[in-house]
């Protein structure tokens, strides 16, 4: 999904520099790829915030963290 946004932006720009009289199409088109990217970078972070926390609740069942006190 990052490559398919970073080649909108590409291609928008292009088409921007390009025709400037149409310039709504290009910029709806940038404006999608920088939202592409946007929601795979969301996803890789929802991923690893999702390993760390399974790690953390094996670590605990384990016994491995000791709470203080």
């Amino acid at each position: 999904m990052a490559f398919a946004g970073l080649a909108a932006l590409i291609i928008g720009g292009a088409l921007l520099l390009e025709d400037a009289g149409a310039a709504f199409v290009p910029v709806i088109a940038m404006v999608a790829g920088i939202a592409a990217m946007a929601r795979a970078s969301h996803e890789r972070l929802r991923q690893t915030i999702e390993a760390v926390e399974k790690r953390l609740a094996q670590a605990e069942w384990r016994g491995g963290i000791s709470q203080p006190g």
